[in-house]
């Protein structure tokens, strides 16, 4: 990692580390509850068996790494990592039997493949290099294994404009009614989801290091579930 995405890198954990208290509830509330639907079916997608291992990757406050774990019940393990201490330190409180950890997602430490699934859900976005990343998704994984990417994707035809609006000016002011402050993140995070890739796009990425490539999406197409099966 360069030092100018070193420095990107250590901003965005002391946003993710500024709003992590009022995190859940603001998604819940932006999403109109259907986040929890999200992570229900990403953890769905992962196809995990009891026993197997999982890394829910960008984990945050846990939430998707909790849908894990009684897939891999009993005997199976299931890891989450984040860079952001504020996060980690709720989802530790929450989800006491998940392993957290703090740690560089481009540079795991677990063995080749190592874990039979790996998840991030609303974190591939917010990657300063995430074709590194992605490549060394693909590392731990097994044979066969499964990457499932939960993100949002901005809906094509007449709703992208009042989805850029709900985005980059509806869910600023809300916040900003509470926490001034946090206003400016809530618009950096409205801005990575305008930037990020269309999801023909990034199954094309995925496919080129070695993936085979299924996008499933949800909620009138805003959300989109890329799920990679690595191939060798």
């Amino acid at each position: 990692m360069s030092v100018g995405q070193e420095t990107r890198a250590d901003g965005i954990r002391a946003m993710f580390d500024q709003i992590a208290p009022r995190y859940d509830t603001a998604n819940s509330v932006f999403s109109l509850d259907r986040d929890r639907a999200w992570r229900r079916r990403a953890a769905q997608l992962t196809g995990l068996q009891p026993g197997q291992t999982a890394l829910d990757l960008c984990t945050g406050t846990g939430k998707l790494a909790h849908e894990l774990v009684p897939l891999v019940r009993p005997g199976g393990r299931v890891v989450g990592i984040d860079f952001s201490p504020g996060m980690l330190a709720l989802a530790r409180a929450r989800e006491p039997d998940i392993e957290f950890r703090q740690g560089d997602v481009t540079r795991l430490v677990e063995a080749d493949a190592s874990v039979d699934a790996v998840t991030i859900g609303f974190g591939l976005r917010n990657l300063v290099d995430r074709d590194a990343a992605l490549r060394e998704m693909r590392r731990v994984l097994r044979p066969g294994g499964r990457l499932v990417v939960l993100e949002f994707a901005p809906p094509t035809g007449p709703l992208m404009a009042a989805y850029r609006f709900y985005l980059g000016r509806v869910m600023p002011a809300v916040v900003r009614l509470s926490s001034a402050s946090e206003a400016s993140a809530y618009r950096y995070l409205a801005q990575t989801v305008e930037g990020f890739p269309q999801p023909t796009v990034l199954a094309r990425e995925l496919d080129a290091i070695g993936f085979d490539v299924e996008v499933q999406r949800m909620t009138i197409g805003i959300v989109a579930f890329h799920v990679g099966v690595r191939r060798d």
